[in-house]
């Protein structure tokens, strides 16, 4: 179907069952066609700044500064991948959106949510570079229990629009780590040491990999998946995410 059909069978599935937008509270239809963001909440949603950020993990810093420096959290400890870029801030609402986007089964907000992704991909990264996208995994038992990979899903999506390979089997989660909601950084290291790993490299070797979340908090997961993917050959890996928490660079 040519994207002229595609945008025509999009309008006429909103004039037969108009969508409501899905941000709560605002209850106005969407008017974008196929989407399920109004164009109002669309506009004022907590996009993360594009510049004044610590040139590895993004963190934004709270001072005007627009030059490339890295944050002391990364001079500390460098994690593993070389950039890490988010669409949003975990802000409301974009945090109302991920959570029923991976908890609650809202897989029709995958078109929305792989929009801003792919828009902070062209914004921030030398997408023309990238070789492969791959998902960060979730461990079969979890993957059993939600029945999809959130970022399996955006990952596939964001693949299809850049044109580029989906690789979703290098790179698999051997370890069924505890939830890591309420862990520090050092923790979450902890518990996700050896968590993954990639039994067949020959993809992966020597190429540039795009690591996909739906979420970086401290990124501890993606420098431990990002370690295992260096571990088995790639030039480097590249981070985007939907969203990250705000923690303000130093």
């Amino acid at each position: 179907m040519t994207g002229f059909l595609r945008r025509a069978a999009a309008r006429l599935a909103d004039l037969l069952w108009p969508r409501v937008c899905a941000v709560r509270g605002c209850g106005g239809a969407s008017d974008r066609p196929g989407r399920h963001l109004c164009s109002r909440c669309l506009a004022v949603l907590p996009f993360h700044a594009a510049h004044g950020c610590c040139r590895v993990c993004g963190a934004e810093v709270a001072t005007d500064v627009r030059h490339d420096f890295v944050c002391e959290a990364c001079a500390a400890q460098p994690p593993a991948f070389a950039c890490a870029r988010s669409a949003l801030r975990y802000e409301e609402p974009a945090d109302q959106l991920l959570q029923d986007f991976k908890y609650h089964r809202a897989t029709w907000l995958l078109p929305d949510l792989a929009d801003l992704l792919e828009g902070a991909v062209r914004a921030k990264l030398d997408f023309a570079a990238v070789d492969a996208v791959v998902p960060v995994p979730l461990h079969p038992h979890r993957l059993r229990e939600r029945g999809f990979n959130q970022s399996g899903l955006l990952a596939e999506a964001l693949a299809r629009r850049l044109d580029r390979r989906f690789d979703g089997r290098s790179l698999v989660r051997v370890a069924d780590t505890p939830h890591q909601a309420r862990l520090d950084e050092a923790e979450r290291r902890r518990n996700l040491r050896g968590a993954f790993a990639v039994p067949d490299g020959s993809f992966v070797r020597g190429r540039t990999v795009l690591l996909v979340d739906d979420v970086m908090t401290t990124g501890a997961t993606l420098s431990c998946a990002a370690r295992a993917l260096l571990d088995a050959g790639a030039a480097r890996v590249w981070c985007a995410t939907v969203a990250r928490a705000v923690r303000r660079a130093q």
